[in-house]
């Protein structure tokens, strides 16, 4: 780990000392603190063979805990960030990379990417090398590193990229959709591509993520009319031990001793933070007994769920559906929806092992999507967290829906399929392409061959084309690419 401090602090604002602290109750990542007074800077992920993963770095605490003035700090151009990333990709990456793309993905902040290469074809290898977010100052915030191994496969070359593209566009590859036209404030009706395609195999086979993927294509089932029998703070797991303060339009429960005790300084354990008419964020940290080891009925999660989600959106059986449940946890086993069996092993908890670290509850997922007529929003789909053990809603992110902004959209397109369809393909290119094959057994990433959709025109991407006056949008993008 020495070897990981030395090589680390080059990269962090100030090149603090720092220690590497191994802690035996934080299975995964391990701490990075600053080596005079202990201040946590964030954590990092390591391979058993010790080589870094993943770093998470809070640069506020940097700040702080330095003494600097950002003020006096001369931000970095394009070509200095790059020169800390090529370093960084040589000092931790397993082998020779290359660089892939450049993008800003906030103020003063970017995201880099290097990809491996198939040396023989010359083509990148997808989620190889490393993704790297850094600031303008030189500090890498967050970084991932793929340091797995991995096999490249030479399947016979059966079609050109020519052929490839007739045989993708005999295939309809756009549909309507309702979207939100964000600079006007209105929905439209639009064409959009369908995400589902990837490209063409090399034997001249179409490709579809649906295929490759089975567990994405999950049946969307309708909601039945809910009763509302519990109280929003109750399912947030709020009770008479904690008080509730109001502050700028946002709600927080702090325990009550805690509040006695520690002031201004003490945390809330359940916030809803209100975004104004655009929706909320709540999560509830209230805890748990971890020796209860006994899950509740699914019927009886779901139904906390729907209720939730009710008391915040209201009439949900008209706006939502609910998709199908798919569990997809290592400790957990996909159940059916009629099953109350547990979804953990009790007999293999390890209560020595977790003696003395925080628990999270564990939780299942239930996402709702909004639909108006056949259309789904996508964008408007609420994700809510339930606590398997006490039922407590632990997380959800809320996005309002405008249903009388939504009713207003004329369903009737001017312009036809065939014509939105002609008018995506005209520009659409293929390119030969490395993809990454599903191997059973998880043991290593298979580099197949296939002919990907490429950037289709100059303009980008195509994102929509409005399906009453015509208008194309192109995704907006920043991306500088190598």
């Amino acid at each position: 780990m020495i070897e990981i401090e030395m090589k680390l602090k080059k990269y962090l604002l100030g090149q603090p000392s720092i220690v590497i602290n191994e802690d035996e109750t934080m299975e995964d990542s391990i701490e990075v603190l600053d080596a005079r007074n202990d201040v946590n800077y964030g954590y990092i992920e390591v391979t058993d063979d010790k080589e870094l993963t993943n770093i998470n770095i809070d640069f506020d605490k940097l700040v702080e805990n330095n003494d600097v003035e950002l003020e006096s700090l001369e931000e970095l151009g394009m070509d200095e960030i790059l020169h800390i990333t090529e370093s960084f990709v040589k000092d931790f990456g397993r082998e020779v990379v290359q660089f892939s793309n450049f993008s800003e993905i906030g103020e003063g902040e970017y995201l880099v990417v290097y990809e491996a290469i198939d040396k023989k074809l010359k083509l990148p290898l997808p989620n190889s090398g490393a993704v790297i977010e850094i600031n303008s100052y030189g500090t890498i915030t967050a970084a991932t590193i793929f340091q797995e191994y991995y096999q490249l496969t030479y399947p016979k070359v059966e079609v050109t990229e020519d052929e490839a593209r007739e045989i993708l566009c005999k295939e309809t590859l756009v549909e309507l959709g309702i979207e939100e036209n964000e600079e006007q404030g209105e929905f439209e009706l639009v064409y959009q591509p369908i995400r589902d395609y990837i490209g063409v195999t090399v034997d001249g086979e179409v490709q579809k993520a649906s295929q490759l993927f089975s567990e994405t294509q999950l049946e969307q089932f309708a909601v039945t009319p809910v009763q509302v029998t519990k109280a929003l703070p109750k399912l947030l797991g709020a009770t008479d031990q904690y008080v509730l303060r109001e502050e700028e339009g946002n709600l927080y429960w702090y325990d009550a001793e805690e509040l006695d005790a520690k002031g201004e300084e003490a945390e809330a354990i359940i916030e809803v933070l209100h975004f104004d008419d655009a929706g909320a964020n709540y999560e509830s940290n209230v805890e748990w007994d971890t020796e209860e080891k006994t899950e509740l009925p699914f019927e009886q999660l779901k139904e906390n769920a729907m209720q939730f989600l009710e008391i915040i959106a209201g009439d949900i059986h008209y706006k939502y559906m609910l998709e199908e449940q798919s569990v997809s946890n290592d400790d957990t086993e996909e159940f059916d929806d009629d099953s109350d069996e547990d979804f953990f092993n009790v007999d293999e908890y390890d209560e020595d092992e977790h003696e003395d670290e925080h628990e999270d509850e564990p939780t299942i997922m239930f996402t709702f999507i909004p639909f108006f007529h056949e259309y789904k929003l996508d964008k408007y789909s609420v994700l809510i967290e339930v606590g398997i053990h006490t039922g407590i809603i632990r997380s959800c992110l809320y996005s309002a829906l405008n249903m009388e902004a939504i009713r207003g959209v004329n369903t009737t397109p001017m312009i036809t399929l065939e014509e939105a369809d002609a008018i995506y393909k005209q520009s659409l290119q293929m390119k030969l392409s490395r993809f990454e094959e599903i191997d059973e057994d998880d043991e290593m990433t298979i580099y197949s061959l296939n002919y990907s959709i490429n950037t289709p025109s100059e303009n980008g991407v195509i994102d929509k084309i409005n399906a009453t006056t015509g208008e194309v949008t192109y995704t907006e993008s920043d991306i500088i690419r190598g």
